[in-house]
C-alpha cells in the first residue's frame, strides 16, 4: 500500500467556480482516511483528483511518493468504487470482478485464484454465475468492493459507497468495511456526508465546507476538540447546543451567563476565558453532558438551572429532551426512567467539564485550541 500526499491542491471550474481550495492532507500507509462534509463541500471533488478523473487547476498529488498530477488514472494504481457500483449488467458476478484483469493481460489462472480469494474475504462465492440485477443493494456492494480487491491496488478510494443501502444495511456494512480493512492493511480515502459513518471507521477524518478544509483529526479529536461551531455542530446527533451569552465575573470566579442560564466556569478554564469577560460568546455543550438532576451523580448548585420542557422524545433506550430557559433552546440526553413531562418545570444539570467556548464574530472555539 502507499501514502497519499495532497499538497495546495485546487480546483477551479471555469466561471470561476472554486470547488476545492488549497487542500492540504496526508492519508498515511494503511490509513483509513474520511472526507466527511454536507454536499458541495468539494470532499468527492477531491476524491476524484486522487484518482485521476479530474485535473487539479493548482496544487500536487503523490501516490507512494510520486507525482500524479499528469499521469493518467489507469496508472496510478488505485481502485475506485462508485457510489453507484458501475456494474455491467450483461456481465456475471465473475466476469465483472474479472474485467480490469482482462484488460491488464493478467495470466488466466492468477485471474481466477484473485477472483475466488476476493469472492471468499466477501462472502460472495455463491454469487459469481448471477448478473447484476438478481443481486440486492448489499451484494451489489460486495461485488464492487470486490472487482477492487482483485486489482491489488496501493490505494482504494470509495465515493459515498453506502449512501443506496437501507440503514439496517448500512450499519452492516460499515463493520465489514472496517473489517475488510484491517484484513487488507489498505490504505483507504472514503467520503461520506454521514458523520456516523466517519466516526466509526475513519482513523483520520478530513472535514470540509464550502471547498475549504475545516479540521483534519481523529473521531475522538474533532469530537471533543471541535476547531469552530461548524465541526462541532455537524459531529454527534444529536447536534450542539450553542447559546448566545457572555462570561462574566462573579462570586467565586467566572461564569457564563445567557438569557436563561447562569453557570460556572471550572477553574482550570479560567486563564483561557478571562481575556473574553464581558464579550459576546457562545456558550456549546452537547445533549449528552447535560442530565436530569434526578438521575445526576453529585449535582452541584452552581450547575444546575430550571427549566421548562417543551417536547420529550422517547427513544427507548434514552431520552430527548427539548426544554426552555428563558430565550434559550436547550436540548438534553436524559435517562431513559426520566419522568419529565411537557410543560413541566425540572432541574438540568450541565457537566461544565465538557463545555465549549466559541467566539462568536469568528465561530472558533476558545478552549480547546
Amino acid at each position: 500500500m502507499a501514502q497519499v500526499v495532497l499538497e495546495h491542491v485546487w480546483k477551479v471550474y471555469e466561471g470561476k467556480v472554486e470547488a476545492v481550495k488549497d487542500a492540504n492532507f496526508v492519508v498515511e500507509d494503511k490509513e483509513f482516511l474520511v472526507l466527511l462534509g454536507p454536499s458541495g463541500c468539494g470532499k468527492t471533488t477531491t476524491l476524484r483528483m486522487i484518482a485521476g478523473l479530474e485535473e487539479i487547476t493548482k496544487g500536487e498529488i503523490k501516490i507512494d511518493g510520486r507525482v500524479v498530477n499528469d499521469v493518467e488514472p489507469k496508472d496510478r494504481d488505485i481502485a475506485f468504487v462508485f457510489q453507484n457500483y458501475a456494474l455491467y449488467p450483461h456481465m456475471t458476478v465473475y466476469d465483472n470482478m474479472a474485467f480490469g484483469l482482462k484488460l491488464r493481460k493478467v495470466p488466466k489462472n492468477e485471474i481466477d485464484e484473485r477472483v475466488h480469494e476476493a469472492a471468499k474475504i466477501l462472502e460472495i462465492e455463491s454469487l459469481l454465475d448471477r448478473k447484476p440485477r438478481q443481486l440486492s443493494g448489499g451484494q451489489r456492494q460486495r461485488v464492487a468492493v470486490g472487482r477492487a480487491i482483485v486489482r491489488h491496488p496501493k490505494v482504494f478510494l470509495f465515493d459515498e459507497p453506502l449512501s443506496n443501502l437501507d440503514a439496517k444495511l448500512r450499519v452492516q456494512m460499515r463493520s465489514e468495511l472496517k473489517k475488510l480493512h484491517a484484513r487488507l492493511e489498505a490504505t483507504i480515502v472514503y467520503v461520506t456526508h454521514d458523520q456516523v459513518e466517519a466516526m466509526t471507521m475513519a482513523d483520520k477524518i478530513v472535514i470540509m465546507k464550502d471547498a475549504v478544509i475545516q479540521q483534519i483529526g481523529t473521531p475522538y479529536e474533532v469530537y471533543n476538540r471541535p476547531a469552530n461551531m461548524f465541526v462541532a455542530g455537524f459531529i454527534g446527533s444529536p447536534a450542539m447546543n450553542f447559546i448566545e451569552g457572555k462570561i462574566i465575573k462573579g462570586e467565586g470566579g467566572l461564569w457564563v451567563k445567557t438569557s436563561g442560564l447562569k453557570l460556572k466556569v471550572p477553574q482550570e478554564y479560567e486563564d483561557k476565558l478571562v481575556q473574553y469577560i464581558d464579550k459576546d460568546i457562545i456558550f456549546g455543550i452537547r445533549p449528552e453532558n447535560v442530565y436530569d438532576k434526578m438521575f445526576a451523580i453529585a449535582p452541584r448548585p452552581e450547575n444546575t438551572a430550571e427549566v421548562t420542557v417543551d417536547v420529550v422524545e422517547p427513544l427507548g433506550s434514552e431520552t430527548l429532551l427539548h426544554v426552555v430557559a428563558g430565550d434559550d433552546k436547550i436540548v438534553a440526553r436524559v435517562n431513559a426512567k426520566s419522568q419529565a413531562q411537557d410543560g413541566q418545570k425540572i432541574d438540568l444539570v450541565f457537566d461544565m467539564t465538557t463545555m465549549h467556548i466559541f467566539d462568536k464574530a469568528t465561530e472558533k472555539e476558545l478552549l480547546h485550541w
